[in-house]
């Protein structure tokens, strides 16, 4: 069986396929940070937030799980439970989604094949802080 790469709100999607999955990070300051004036930097750290990029397909006959991921990020909540690779293990984290774009590649008599669903998942709180 294929283990899937992710999961959201603890439902996993094997038959999707990533394309691509970039991590990124961004070291938030607070709002006393700032340069001083002989030119120095003054940090006011926060924390360090986690955020993922993910362009996935769905396997051509197997079009169900692809629509119910659609679904679930495209939810008006404030956020969701996610689970993504880290390093050699998993992160566990609560995420937002704000939007993305996928497009209609095929249509056949009872199938429309949506594909390359780009999206970002972001870190609703920083997961390592300085407190």
């Amino acid at each position: 069986m294929k283990k899937s790469v992710f999961s959201v709100d603890g439902v996993e999607f094997p038959t999707v396929h990533v394309m691509s999955l970039k991590r990124s990070f961004q070291v938030v300051d607070g709002t006393n940070a700032g340069r001083t004036m002989d030119g120095k930097m003054q940090r006011d750290i926060i924390g360090t937030y986690y955020n993922y990029s993910a362009v996935v397909t769905s396997d051509f006959k197997e079009t169900a799980e692809y629509d119910a991921l659609y679904e679930a990020i495209t939810s008006p909540q404030d956020s969701h439970t996610i689970v993504m690779p880290y390093g050699q293990a998993t992160l566990t984290f609560q995420a937002y989604v704000t939007n993305g774009d996928d497009e209609l590649t095929h249509m056949f008599d009872d199938l429309n094949r949506w594909d390359k669903l780009t999206f970002n998942f972001i870190a609703m709180e920083p997961q390592r802080s300085v407190l």
